[in-house]
């Protein structure tokens, strides 16, 4: 049975599962939020710095579902403000492709033939 406390109803045994479970913050390489706040706690204090450590923003997804919330982590934990942040830059492809492109000639690719030999 759950248990309403302050306008929410909360399961004693939901609450013990999640206590125990970490949070992942880059689902792409699966790094949680335990992690992100030990390497603040070690000094490094900008997104490229863990970026680099953590490989967060490095997935498929280049960062675009991770890097705002690990700057707000960081602002938190450092004061500084999240607009004086700087992002780290993406790098190609900021989409994944299927390898099998890469090898297709122009033609295969865009309809039209490219440059004779």
């Amino acid at each position: 049975m759950a248990v309403r406390r302050a306008g929410k109803t909360a399961g004693p045994k939901t609450t013990r599962r999640a206590a125990r479970q970490p949070t992942v913050v880059c689902r792409c390489e699966e790094v949680t939020q335990e992690e992100i706040l030990a390497v603040i706690g070690k000094g490094y204090h900008s997104l490229e710095e863990i970026k680099r450590i953590l490989r967060c923003g490095m997935g498929h997804c280049q960062g675009r579902g991770c890097l705002t919330v690990i700057a707000g982590m960081l602002s938190r934990a450092t004061g500084t403000p999240v607009s004086r942040m700087k992002f780290p830059s993406s790098r190609p492809p900021l989409k994944p492709i299927p390898i099998r492109v890469l090898g297709q000639t122009s033609e295969a690719v865009t309809g039209t033939p490219g440059p004779k030999p």
